[in-house]
């Protein structure tokens, strides 16, 4: 190991630096250094050389201008193996440098203020950082990038000569250091595009992604899986979700608490609660005043399928919604908070199964920005669309049969339509006083969605000594044929709620209008695969 090594050092996170800088200085490295990270290593006493001592050159531009100079990145960019680069460095006095240790100025978390002055912004837009990266990774054979105060260890270690670093060592940390530059770079991009009203989609599109943790395995336990967040999220989601207690997620509890999330989060400000079963529902139910018995309304329409599910609620959990869930089988529960009575009474109960608790946090808004992009992976691609958020105009519902919609019917036409976005196409659900009590879904024939839903909520009914006269159906698209409103009115439907639009709606019409039925269009589809 050369006697004459040299680092480059210009850190905003100073984090471990001066411990790191000290190390070098032991193994008879030379340290450079720009502006405020010189001065922060010249007070803790380490003999530092100034990068205008190196140019000849001052800062200029209030520091925007300091280490964009041949004197640095030709010292960096240099073979070192090519006799011609050597000696035009030789010729302009450059001297090569064999470590960059730079990370740049804190533009996320800059912005992650909302309030924060856009000029404020541009200034933390780091220009010569990301060009001294770039050049030492591109350079890497000749040159260590360090782009993070978690790889000093690593490097560190390598230190001695009998240790050195070998060929992926040095590919490693050029990869971080690329990966560091285009998460910046992205991150720019992402805040200037949120104030461009776009008239379509980008041409391009980079997608920034954080791992949060591994998974216990992926959909199936043979699969291996890893959970990322998309960074700047500003409501809750399954990503922002913190855990509390309990076992690992594996892939499909962590889909099934999305799916769960995204029911729920438009019922408010009632209380409400979803059971999720593989990425669906299987019970939503609501209530005005009590969690417990939004819970009780959404276990109520299908206990079987609720074995194993994930709960999800927009409340804090009790002691006595704690008893109630942990009556039967849950794969995870989702909720604003936990008292700690409720904490205390599920891992006692819980404590074999390690059940995961997540809690969402009452400060962040239950609503998801208009525009928010859904992104659904296929192999070797991805579809991209605006998330279902816009919404519903309750005023353009259209009714179309002789027979008015009463009054007393618009509650669960309104929970209804909101919780029939979120089940499977195709999905067909009929609810009543603020429950699903029958739920199809999944189906490739809407006759058959429509089938699996009466079949359930005639059999929750009978159990009530009650018929479906009040109950609502409600399709995710338009009826193709008569065939639905005429089983529907086979099993006492009265009110049924779908999209409108086919070449044979007025079959439709005339069934409903034979039937007794009142028919509401919507003139709009809500599909979810």
């Amino acid at each position: 190991m050369r006697a004459n090594q040299r680092a480059l050092i210009s850190v905003s996170d100073k984090r471990g630096i001066v411990e790191f800088a000290e190390t070098l200085v032991e193994y008879g490295w030379e340290i450079v250094s720009s502006g405020g990270t010189s001065r922060h290593l010249a007070e803790a006493g380490i003999p530092v050389r100034t990068v205008e001592e190196v140019t000849g050159f001052p800062e200029i531009l209030d520091g925007r201008v300091k280490t964009l100079h041949p004197a640095i990145l030709g010292g960096i960019l240099a073979d070192q193996t090519n006799e011609a680069h050597m000696q035009e460095l030789f010729e302009h006095s450059i001297y090569p440098f064999d470590m960059v240790v730079v990370n740049l100025y804190p533009f996320e978390e800059t912005v992650a203020d909302a309030a924060v002055p856009f000029q404020d912004a541009i200034e933390q837009i780091d220009i010569g950082g990301v060009a001294l990266i770039r050049a030492a990774a591109k350079n890497h054979q000749h040159v260590l990038v360090v782009t993070s105060p978690e790889q000093y260890g690593m490097v560190i270690q390598r230190l001695p000569q009998d240790v050195g670093f070998d060929w992926t060592d040095r590919l490693v940390l050029a990869y971080e250091a690329f990966l560091h530059t285009a998460w910046y770079d992205a991150t720019i991009s992402d805040w200037l595009a949120s104030d461009i009203d776009f008239t379509g989609f980008p041409d391009r599109m980079v997608q920034r992604l954080r791992k949060k943790h591994d998974l216990r395995y992926g959909e199936n336990p043979h699969q291996s899986g890893a959970f990322y967040e998309l960074p700047g999220m500003q409501c809750y989601t399954a990503a922002n979700a913190g855990q509390v207690w309990g076992k690992p997620l594996s892939a499909t509890t962590v889909l099934d608490i999305n799916a769960g999330i995204e029911t729920v989060r438009e019922l408010s400000p009632e209380f409400a609660t979803a059971i999720i079963k593989h990425g669906t529902p299987c019970g939503v139910g609501v209530d005005e005043d009590s969690p417990l018995r939004a819970f009780q309304n959404a276990l109520a329409c299908d206990p079987e399928s609720a074995f194993g599910g994930v709960v999800v609620i927009n409340a804090t959990v009790t002691e006595e919604l704690a008893n109630a869930i942990c009556m039967q089988k849950v794969d995870a529960i989702v909720a604003l908070g936990f008292s700690l009575g409720a904490l205390e009474h599920i891992t006692r109960k819980r404590a074999k199964a390690q059940t995961p608790l997540f809690v969402l946090g009452e400060s962040l808004p239950y609503s998801t920005a208009p525009g928010t992009l859904n992104f659904k992976p296929v192999t070797g691609g991805m579809v991209v669309q605006t998330m279902d958020t816009e919404p519903f105009d309750w005023k353009s519902f259209r009714c179309v049969t002789k027979l008015d919609i009463k009054d007393y019917y618009w509650p669960d036409i309104r929970f209804g339509c909101k919780v029939t976005k979120h089940v499977k196409s195709n999905s067909v659900i009929v609810v009543w006083k603020g429950r699903t009590i029958g739920i199809g879904n999944g189906q490739t024939s809407r006759i058959k969605s429509t089938r699996l839903a009466l079949e359930q909520a005639m059999h929750n009914m009978e159990e009530q000594n009650m018929d479906l006269h009040h109950a609502v159906l409600i399709s995710d698209s338009f009826f193709p044929f008569d065939d639905c409103v005429r089983l529907a009115g086979e099993f006492g439907i009265r009110t049924i709620v779908q999209q409108g639009g086919s070449m044979r709606d007025q079959d439709s019409i005339k069934a409903a209008d034979e039937l007794g039925i009142a028919m509401l269009f919507t003139d709009r589809r809500m599909f979810w695969h």
